[in-house]
């Protein structure tokens, strides 16, 4: 009896480490081996990199896949530009506000930082940049 319980007990422990190993090794490889670039990678079944993007491919995948009509494709392509709209002012309204949390010197940083993506991300997709009103 005394023997299964001691055995019981080291499996147990041994489950415990190998969990905490684990889930230490996800938390290394994520911050410090996973290159940032990796986890902006589409999801599988989402736009493929090259590959069109937006409202207009989600409007046609849509469009094929639920066989929609005129008349819901109007209204579902309406839909999707209001939704465009309203992500584009959020977007704006919290840019806004962090900035005005910042310092000068925060500011310039920002800006730089921002001016960073934006080339970053024409260079690598080709496509226009997130903020239209800025270089």
């Amino acid at each position: 009896m005394n023997g299964t319980r001691g055995l019981v007990i080291a499996m147990l422990a041994a489950f415990i480490v190998g969990c905490s190993l684990g889930l230490a090794g996800g938390i290394v490889l994520a911050r410090f081996v996973v290159p940032p670039q990796a986890q902006l990678l589409p999801r599988p079944g989402g736009p493929r990199p090259g590959g069109q993007r937006g409202p207009g491919a989600m409007l046609e995948r849509l469009e094929r896949t639920l066989d929609l009509s005129a008349v819901q494709r109007e209204r579902v392509e309406r839909i999707l530009e209001e939704s465009r709209r309203g992500y584009a002012a959020v977007r704006e309204s919290t840019h806004t506000a962090i900035e005005r949390e910042l310092t000068p010197a925060q500011r310039e940083e920002w800006k730089q930082m921002e001016e960073r993506f934006l080339r970053e991300r024409r260079r690598s997709s080709g496509r226009p940049p997130w903020r239209g009103d800025r270089p």
